[in-house]
């Protein structure tokens, strides 16, 4: 073989190579092996490079089935493959999603799942954060029928008791620095107040098989856009430190909902900022609903 043709076929094995690390490595900034990401590290590709740049218009109701766990193939078939070149050794799979809203205007959300060292789906983003209110299905009103028939009474589904369901509240002014979310900015207060939490939780997860909804709560000041997203990464955050003491990540679900559910309601709109700020405190929280099933 002469030089010309060795230099060809290393030119052509360095551009294959090449080729194949930039669909394989991770967007977003220290994935780990457990399938979480800091929300500071989270990256979400231009969507001008999507191959599929006009995206789609998904199934809600496939969408709603995914879950922490859920397999690669699983994904595939509930949502199709992912819209960038992001091939099936990724962590990273990312997706732009077309949802019509109450007007007849078309929403765009880019979505974003994480996978585990077993490439197992474990975190779910969304782009802008108020698109996972998407990711439920759609209710359908269904006109009642002229004739209708009454069928036999079913036999009657009892679901299982819980043995435990608990709902806690944890102050967000406690757990994190004035408007911030992120891991290093968690107080010490507020990280022993997680400790003590999971080694309850550590408990419970014996005890049957344990369900956890954190929910990230903020006050009304700022703008309900960036109160969610606040709220969704501060969700995000306390999740992965109750990971980081043993809880499994397949047990835990983050959400966020901003300001919309407020337990004040003597904080007027014409109080002095300060004051309102001290008064709306109770608002500005991060809520734990434990439910376990014996197994």
């Amino acid at each position: 073989m002469n030089l010309k043709k060795i230099c060809y076929h290393v030119s052509a094995l360095m551009i294959a190579s090449l080729a194949m690390t930039a669909c394989t490595n991770t967007i977003s900034h220290q994935v780990t092996r457990d399938g979480t990401v800091e929300p500071s590290d989270l990256i979400f590709p231009d969507v001008n490079k999507a191959w599929q740049k006009d995206g789609q218009f998904p199934n809600r109701e496939n969408l709603s089935k995914i879950k922490p766990g859920v397999g690669k193939d699983d994904l595939y078939q509930l949502i199709g493959r992912p819209h960038f070149s992001e091939t099936h050794g990724a962590q990273e799979w990312d997706y732009i999603f077309k949802f019509y809203q109450p007007d007849n205007s078309i929403k765009i959300c880019q979505y974003k799942v994480i996978f585990d060292k077993d490439y197992k789906a474990q975190s779910f983003y969304w782009l802008p954060v108020d698109c996972t209110a998407y990711a439920e299905p759609q209710t359908t009103v269904v006109a009642a029928p002229t004739v209708i028939v009454t069928p036999a009474a079913p036999a009657p589904v009892i679901a299982p008791e819980p043995v435990v369901k608990e709902h806690i509240d944890l102050s967000a002014d406690a757990l994190f620095a004035f408007d911030k979310w992120r891991a290093q900015d968690m107080l010490p207060g507020g990280q022993e107040q997680l400790r003590q939490l999971a080694d309850k939780l550590r408990q419970y997860q014996e005890q049957g098989d344990m369900r956890l909804v954190v929910t990230g709560h903020t006050d009304r000041f700022g703008s309900a856009e960036y109160n969610m997203n606040l709220s969704q990464l501060r969700a995000q955050t306390v999740r992965q430190f109750l990971m980081t003491q043993g809880i499994a990540s397949s047990a835990i679900i983050a959400q966020g909902v901003g300001e919309s559910e407020p337990v004040t309601t003597q904080c007027p709109e014409s109080m002095p900022r300060q004051q309102a700020i001290q008064c709306l405190q109770p608002d500005r929280r991060v809520s734990v609903d434990v439910t376990v099933y014996s197994r």
